[in-house]
């Protein structure tokens, strides 16, 4: 026998007594699962596709996604500097994305405008294949993780999908610091 304790009908006001049994089980389950440990979310990301491929850019080093335009190329440059691109007065290097991540190049449709370093250097851009939306990823557990040479600084799982697919979390520091030095004299 069960014993339930529901509270006296004149305290309640006309709640039926199913309606009380409802609030109590929700009650008691939230009660029950004070102590457990919930999946945290990871800091929200810029999700960027590149073919196949899904990838996550810190959103706190985006300052802008635009569509991509033709830049202007830079003789004697490195495949993966595709050129300078202006943007309210301001000239950008844009790099390509998927060549710096060792995967083929290909045309982009956005070019997302990172934040430049807190103490000076060039200003960048990164040519996507496509920027889809801000989410803040689970981080999947250790094993997952990539090498510590790996532009790559985690993996993680979108929430809200049935079979969520899993994206690699990039390290823009570790990914740019070739071409985001200072400026000589500045």
């Amino acid at each position: 026998m069960v014993l339930r304790f529901l509270p006296d009908p004149g305290l309640l006001g006309g709640m039926d007594e199913a309606r009380a049994e409802r609030l109590l089980e929700e009650r008691t389950r939230r009660l029950a699962g004070r102590g457990t440990r919930r999946e945290a979310a990871g800091a929200p990301v810029l999700v960027v596709a590149l073919g196949g491929e899904l990838f996550g850019l810190p959103l706190d080093g985006v300052a802008a996604v635009l569509a991509a335009e033709p830049p202007c190329r830079l003789p004697g440059s490195p495949p993966e500097v595709l050129g300078l691109r202006a943007r309210a007065g301001r000239i950008h290097a844009v790099l390509d994305l998927a060549r710096l991540l060792g995967l083929p190049g290909g045309e982009g449709e956005h070019d997302v405008l990172l934040r430049p370093p807190p103490a000076g250097g060039r200003r960048l851009a990164l040519r996507v294949g496509r920027a889809l939306s801000a989410l803040a990823p689970r981080p999947l557990p250790g094993p997952a993780s990539p090498a510590p040479a790996s532009p790559v600084a985690f993996r993680a799982t979108l929430p809200g999908a049935g079979e969520p697919p899993v994206l690699g979390v990039i390290d823009l520091g570790r990914l740019l610091r070739p071409y985001a030095s200072p400026l000589p004299g500045a």
